[in-house]
């Protein structure tokens, strides 16, 4: 799309793998560049606070992702969110040192014909146009995010501009007018089982009911919160992760698991919700969770601060 003589593109991604230019190779970044990504945060967050949106911050990792992409349009004379090679904001990101699991946006615009330098009016022109432009002005104003990135290319036929962003995410099945609050482990459990029990009636196999036993086991199967891979630590014997004593108490056990990236830094009912559809779309998990034969079941759901959530599920039969 074009606006003011400007070129405007945007895309949303989650952050997985990259390559980016060495910066050694960044001879078209204007001298002032550190005081235009100033000026670019500051107009971003101005916007943000009359939306009542949190303020972002410069991230040393975005801000590469930023200038990355636009000296490599500038050099190969592309314009596009994927590089030659495929390469996406995601890979760029991730290379730059940045999570997997966070939520990343960005925002490019070009202008052939403009004569360097670039200045202050060409961030607030860039902004502005950026502003005017409905999905760009989404990506500037989106909740779940925290860090701010801006690049900028320039030779004597004009110049290319990147916004980046990056953040931990909202949850993805909040909806519209929905109170975004924090569940108690008390309040997953409870809200696990009765979506259960809903999908459970529909099906007419008998309800579930909750476990503090099995949301224990649920509990020990999550990851270690520094473990970057999603990976359940479940042993091929589901009884030796029950509490001693229990073991003699259950006939059956099984396990259901998912993750997700740019979900949000705490634990909500729309999670649960979303990690629900995902489980009942798959048909083994599908069978798992309508399972006649299940009488109890356990949750837990584990959040950090990057958006990575991980949500386990068991169900059991007790004797």
């Amino acid at each position: 799309m074009r606006a003011g003589g400007l070129e405007y593109a945007l895309v949303w991604a989650l952050a997985l793998l990259a390559h980016l230019l060495p910066q050694e190779a960044w001879a078209d970044v204007p001298e002032k560049i550190e005081a235009l990504q100033a000026q670019a945060l500051e107009l971003v967050n101005q916007d943000r606070q009359e939306e009542g949106l949190a303020p972002l911050e410069l991230g040393e990792d975005i801000v590469e992702a930023a200038q990355a992409h636009a000296s490599d349009m500038l050099a190969r004379g592309y314009y596009a969110h994927e590089s030659p090679e495929g390469d996406t904001v995601q890979d760029r990101f991730l290379d730059a040192g940045g999570s997997q699991w966070e939520l990343v946006a960005e925002n490019i615009a070009r202008c052939k014909g403009c004569e360097p330098p670039a200045t202050e009016a060409t961030v607030t022109r860039l902004h502005e146009d950026w502003m005017n432009s409905p999905p760009h002005r989404e990506n500037i104003l989106a909740p779940g995010l925290s860090a701010f990135g801006f690049g900028l290319a320039v030779d004597g036929n004009g110049y290319y501009a990147v916004q980046t962003f990056a953040g931990p995410g909202i949850p993805r099945n909040l909806q519209p007018g929905e109170e975004a609050v924090p569940l108690t482990t008390e309040e997953q459990l409870a809200r696990a089982v009765q979506g259960l029990n809903r999908a459970r009636e529909r099906t007419g196999t008998p309800p579930v009911e909750p476990s503090e036993v099995l949301s224990t086991v649920a509990r020990n199967l999550l990851p270690p919160e520094s473990q970057e891979e999603f990976a359940l630590t479940a042993p091929d014997d589901l009884f030796e992760v029950l509490p001693e004593g229990e073991r003699m108490e259950w006939l059956s056990l099984a396990v259901v698991a998912g993750a997700c990236g740019g979900c949000g830094t705490e634990p909500m009912a729309a999670d649960i919700r979303d990690f629900r559809t995902q489980w009942l779309d798959d048909p083994g998990y599908r069978a798992t969770l309508l399972n006649p034969e299940a009488t109890h079941a356990g949750f837990a759901l584990q959040a950090n601060e990057e958006g990575r959530k991980v949500a386990v599920l068991v169900t059991g039969q007790q004797r």
